[in-house]
C-alpha cells in the first residue's frame, strides 16, 4: 500500500511514518505533524508458536493452563 493515499484520522495529515507492527503483525503508522499513532487493520490473529505446550504428567493438560 502507498503512503501518499493514507492521511491520519485525526488531523487528516498525509505525511506518516511506517511505526513497527502491533502484537498481531498489523502496520502501525505514526502522523508526523499530530503524532498520532494509528493503524489501518484491526484484526486479533492468534500467535503462533513453534512448539507445543508440554503436557501435564498427571492430568495430560498443557503446561499453558495449569
Amino acid at each position: 500500500m502507498n503512503n501518499s493515499t493514507l492521511s491520519c484520522p485525526k488531523c487528516g495529515s498525509t505525511s506518516l511514518y511506517k511505526n513497527g507492527h502491533d502484537k498481531y503483525g498489523n502496520q502501525q503508522f505514526l502522523c508526523k505533524l499530530c503524532h498520532h499513532s494509528f493503524k489501518l487493520s484491526h484484526s486479533h490473529k492468534r500467535k503462533n508458536f513453534s512448539f507445543p505446550y508440554p503436557k501435564c504428567t498427571s492430568c495430560g493438560r498443557s503446561k499453558a493452563f495449569v
